[in-house]
């Protein structure tokens, strides 16, 4: 006896491939729609239904065509009989299928190194309709395949680096160069690269709604894409962009660098390099062509020997799909930004300005939110009865690293990141930037972690507040200002003080945007944890300890509580070392940040909150930030590119490339 009733057998037998056609389509047709929110949405919920699409759609097809070889095989499968041929023209679309879409062919940057894999599955996937369908599957797949191939890491490198170049003949520019000598003539290096398009570009730019921007941006992604996989750029590149962005306002800077997120994560996740080309647009005709002349003659031609009415209604419906899927990726394709790359698209009809131009620009290109979680809450919502339990049966059963993660997500929250944010952000960083000249000075620049905007408060400030930075690890000292700053903005919102609001919303923000990546998004902040691990638990369990003592239920209580604790002697000289908690630390700087003038206390705490996250955004990995745009884009990895842009970062060479120049003697 079976495992399911004869019955379900049965109509599973007839409906098996059905059911996985119809399901194959509708994979596509919700990758086609939705794959591209990911970079737009920061929704948990959303990249798991894509990646569960993304993983399915290839799956189900691969079973369809299993199902279809096998029903050949079986003279007795109801498939076998008398439409052999509806079989082949149904194994056809399901070519198609496997070529996926163009808003979509990897789900992370790893799927790119199995392009390989594609390309043999091309070569083993081997009668009018059934060959103009096949036609276009192969497009189709051979796309996905070389958009993967070109987003692979070798690959993606190799794109960056110039056409071989021996450089100007040695023995004639040695000549040239003793002949100047002798004339007593200074030789002449002629150049000649991109870095006077984009310094041009950027003079012309005037708002951020500006259609140069969009262009300026294209070309900066290909100057500056090398960082990705640890290519070191020239200080002519550093140069020229840091022109650029010392002249721009915040609003342009942001939006520049979102289009360069919004170009990378179409080079590396979707069939954008393939497409937009004039193969690439040769091929998109020769397919919707071909789709639309398959379904034409299926139509026309005499379907009684097909196989039943279900059946021919399934491969109307098949190429229905097929042809609202391609015109979709068609307008897709017209209303994208590589359409606006063409230096003559102003010169176009006022049509195409005012509407394609107008719509494409005002695209957004990543969420613009930032995630928000407080240590006080999460050590509260640890204690709360609910989690107990749930903590309890996850221990059973080993899953407590799981319900800690979900947990974590539940209690989270998000925010816009807000004008005021962005332009003290790009102020603060064009500051650094302005004192950074040369190389030398980047490099201490992106070294500095909090004792630099100490350095800006008062002499009398700088004494009393070097010890929270200068005393402890870089993951101490965020966790340290963090419980600090939750302390000081809400004692400041408790007595409903309007002055600074910007700035206490600023370093709220920050602060807890911090401490959400250090709790849910360990990889980008792993090269700076150090001893995170061992002074977080140790904090938490402090906290906690702390909060039952006084039977403490939520954070205004707790806040209350920390606020009246009588600290006047520092946590290490009463309990000693071995604990790395900095719960009562916190307790200490808070009342010495207190303690200062209004105007100081928030210009220390917003500078040292900057100098906190651009530290760890300049040492998080790069392709680790080349991950983020698939995901909703980060704040941090926005902090990353304008670090790098304003010539602050780690992967400047101080050798001019002198490639291609040519000696002129000059009398």
């Amino acid at each position: 006896m079976g495992l399911f009733p004869e019955k379900i057998e049965k109509l599973w037998e007839i409906w098996d491939l059905r059911t996985c056609i119809l399901l194959s389509l509708f994979l596509q047709a919700f990758l086609v729609l939705f794959s591209s929110f990911r970079r737009r949405f920061k929704s948990s919920l959303l990249i798991v239904f894509v990646w569960a699409a993304y993983l399915l759609a290839d799956w189900i097809a691969a079973v369809a065509i299993g199902l279809i070889t096998q029903s050949q095989g079986s003279n007795c499968n109801s498939d076998a009989k008398g439409n052999e041929d509806l079989l082949a023209f149904w194994a056809s679309f399901l070519l198609l299928h496997l070529g996926g879409p163009d808003s979509i062919t990897s789900f992370a940057l790893e799927d790119n190194e199995f392009w390989i894999r594609h390309l043999f599955g091309l070569l083993l996937q081997l009668w009018l309709p059934t060959i103009l369908v096949f036609a276009v599957g192969t497009i189709k797949y051979a796309e996905r395949t070389y958009a993967l191939y070109l987003a692979s890491l070798d690959r993606f490198g190799a794109t960056v680096l110039p056409k071989p170049d021996p450089g100007p003949d040695y023995e004639e520019s040695a000549a040239l160069y003793s002949a100047a000598a002798a004339m007593a003539v200074m030789p002449r290096v002629d150049q000649s690269d991109d870095a006077e398009l984009i310094l041009e570009l950027g003079q012309k730019v005037k708002s951020a709604e500006d259609i140069k921007l969009l262009q300026l941006a294209h070309l900066l992604f290909q100057a500056f894409k090398g960082l990705i996989v640890g290519f070191f750029l020239s200080n002519r590149d550093r140069k020229t962009s840091r022109e650029i962005f010392m002249k721009i306002d915040h609003k342009c800077a942001f939006k520049l660098i979102e289009y360069e997120f919004s170009f990378m994560y179409q080079v590396l996740h979707t069939k954008a390099v393939v497409v937009h080309r004039r193969v690439g647009y040769i091929l998109r005709f020769i397919s919707l062509s071909s789709i639309l002349g398959a379904s034409i003659f299926f139509f026309l031609v005499g379907k009684k020997s097909f196989g039943t009415e279900t059946e021919i209604a399934l491969t109307f419906t098949l190429l229905v799909g097929a042809i609202v899927l391609d015109v979709i990726s068609i307008i897709k394709l017209i209303f994208s930004e590589w359409t606006l790359l063409d230096a003559q698209i102003e010169n176009q009809y006022e049509w195409r300005r005012k509407y394609i131009t107008a719509t494409i620009l005002k695209k957004q290109r990543w969420s613009g939110k930032v995630f928000q979680y407080d240590m006080i809450n999460y050590c509260l919502d640890q204690e709360r009865q609910f989690s107990l339990i749930l903590y309890k049966v996850a221990g059973y059963v080993r899953a407590t690293a799981i319900v800690e993660q979900l947990r974590n997500m539940w209690f989270s929250s998000s925010k816009p990141v807000e004008d005021p944010l962005k332009k003290f952000i790009f102020e603060e960083l064009k500051e650094k930037s302005n004192d950074a000249e040369n190389l030398k000075e980047a490099l201490e620049a992106c070294s500095q972690r909090g004792d630099s905007a100490l350095l800006k408060s008062s002499y009398t400030s700088y004494i009393k507040l070097k010890w929270s930075i200068g005393e402890f690890q870089y993951a101490e000292s965020l966790l340290l200002w963090h419980l600090a700053t939750d302390l000081i903005c809400y004692k400041e919102e408790k007595e409903a003080k309007s002055d600074h609001k910007h700035q206490r919303e600023n370093c709220k923000a920050l602060s807890d945007y911090v401490f959400y990546l250090l709790v849910m998004h360990t990889t980008m902040m792993s090269p700076v944890l150090g001893n995170w691990h061992k002074a977080f638990q140790d904090t938490c369990a402090e906290a906690k300890r702390f909060f039952k003592k006084h039977k403490i239920t939520n954070d205004e209580e707790a806040f209350d509580k920390m606020d009246d604790v009588k600290t006047k002697v520092r946590p290490a000289a009463v309990k000693g070392t071995k604990s790395k908690s900095v719960f009562f630390d916190a307790c200490i700087l808070a009342r010495q940040l207190r303690n200062m003038e209004d105007k100081e206390r928030w210009r220390t705490m917003e500078l040292v909150w900057l100098e906190f996250v651009a530290y760890a955004a300049i040492n998080c990995k790069a392709n680790i930030h080349a991950q983020q745009p698939s995901r909703g884009g980060e704040l941090l990895t926005f902090i990353w590119l304008l670090m790098y842009h304003l010539g602050l970062g780690t992967q400047f060479s101080e050798q001019e490339e002198l490639a291609g120049t040519k000696m002129v003697a000059i009398k």
